[in-house]
């Protein structure tokens, strides 16, 4: 049973005529016609009866429009509920650390933004601390931290993982030894705490190396800026520092054969999950994390 011919059943019931149900649908009267006697042969069924120039609705015929109303109803539901899925609008609040920020989110919300124009983004520079506590505190949408979190009311999806890695700039490599370093100069450490700061005590504990110094700084991209000048040497995620690594001016300090890694992870309120614009983005920021830094 074809829709069409259904549709067009629908408007000859309600306009009682089929010359002007033709008009209305912009169809001849004999493909009316043909569409409506399609539907009574595959139905075996008379559905109207003409007294005069009016065509009334049989039994079989006020049966059908009941059922043709309904469906036609779960129709329109169906295509409005899918035009809101795939325009999704208002505002979404972002929040990730200065690194993720500057290297990932350029390219992610622009090629969001070309399928979905009518949302309106706010990307803010934190902490992953920060970042948990804007989304706790519903300040955020949606947030990227390093680690990965386990509550009840968070959805944590896991969007990467890398390696922490010990370097030194090239020129403090070149002029001092490994114990030389370890000794003499400062540790530059992430400040912060939860499952990042656990991550870089287990480095240290397992690595049994005790920094005589040590420098807290609140971002991984300023740590990062020390180490290059040579003010110390840090400990930082291999994304982090991937072009560092490749063009020399970063040197990795190897003091054990095992590697420690973490997750990056993409959060946000299970109560939230049934908001479009957010189900939208995360789909995006999922296909494209991997590929962002590259572009």
């Amino acid at each position: 049973m074809e829709l069409r011919n259904l549709k067009t059943f629908q408007v000859v019931a309600e306009c009682s005529n089929f010359t002007k149900a033709a008009e209305k649908l912009n169809f001849t009267q004999p493909t009316v016609t043909a569409q409506i006697q399609s539907l009574e042969k595959e139905l075996n069924q008379l559905l109207f009866f003409r007294v005069g120039r009016t065509n009334h609705l049989t039994p079989a015929g006020k049966l059908l429009k009941k059922y043709t109303d309904e469906l036609f109803l779960i129709v329109d539901r169906m295509e409005s509920a899918f035009e809101d899925l795939e325009k999704p609008n208002g505002y979404l609040h972002i929040a990730a650390s200065e690194f993720y920020c500057t290297n990932y989110f350029p390219f992610i919300v622009s090629e969001f933004l070309k399928t979905f124009p009518d949302v309106h983004i706010n990307l803010a520079s934190c902490n992953s601390n920060e970042v948990i506590k804007g989304i706790e505190s519903n300040t955020f949408d949606l947030g990227v931290i390093a680690g990965e979190i386990v509550r009840e009311e968070i959805e944590n999806i896991i969007l990467d993982e890398e390696e922490l890695l010990l370097v030194a700039a090239k020129s403090v490599s070149e002029q001092l030894s490994v114990n030389e370093i370890i000794n003499n100069l400062p540790f530059i450490r992430y400040r912060i705490s939860g499952n990042y700061k656990a991550l870089i005590n287990h480095y240290i504990q397992q690595t049994d190396f005790s920094p005589k110094k040590n420098i807290e700084f609140g971002s991984e991209e300023a740590i990062k800026r020390a180490v290059l000048k040579g003010t110390g040497y840090g400990l930082l995620s291999s994304n982090l520092i991937k072009k560092e690594l490749n063009n020399g001016m970063l040197i990795p300090i190897e003091l054990t054969d095992q590697k420690i890694s973490f997750k990056t992870s993409l959060i946000y309120l299970k109560k939230k999950e049934e908001k479009e614009e957010l189900q939208s983005f995360t789909e995006v920021v999922k296909s494209l994390w991997v590929k962002a830094p590259e572009e």
